[in-house]
């Protein structure tokens, strides 16, 4: 019984500690806009990450979302191995963000690896959580077409 009450106390610190995190969420972002931003960005560019163009086009900016779709046959001769998110930025009011994303890719012609810099731009439309992308896809394939 001692035994348990010792381990028990001992676990308590990180129980609050877990806690205050996620107080300490709720009062910097009360409406979740960074949580669903995180999300999004990271499901779009694992999409990408993954050549599944269709999924990644669901946070694609309708106004571009066509442009999008067109480099899905660009995909094909390309293999994108990982990604790093290495920063994020928001503006003030959280309606916009950018994200520098770092891809590591390679031709399936060439099987030479590159790494290849995106910057991407998001936009939150309306009062809700809903973000999207205008992405800059051009510069990720020719690249990495280059390597052809």
């Amino acid at each position: 019984m001692r035994h348990a009450c010792f381990v028990a106390l001992l676990a308590l610190p990180l129980v609050f500690s877990s806690g205050c995190a996620v107080f300490i969420d709720l009062f910097t972002d009360p409406m979740g806009r960074k949580a669903a931003f995180s999300r999004n960005q990271r499901d779009y560019t694992k999409y990408v990450r993954w050549s599944d163009i269709e999924e990644a086009a669901r946070f694609v900016h309708p106004e571009v979302r066509a442009e999008f779709l067109a480099y899905e046959g660009e995909f094909d001769g390309i293999r994108v191995t990982d990604f790093e998110v290495h920063q994020v930025s928001y503006s003030e009011a959280q309606r916009t963000a950018r994200a520098r994303v770092t891809y590591t890719a390679y031709s399936m012609k060439t099987m030479v690896e590159r790494e290849i810099k995106e910057v991407q731009e998001w936009e939150r439309q309306g009062k809700g959580n809903t973000w999207f992308v205008r992405p800059k896809l051009d510069g990720l394939v020719e690249q990495v077409a280059d390597l052809r």
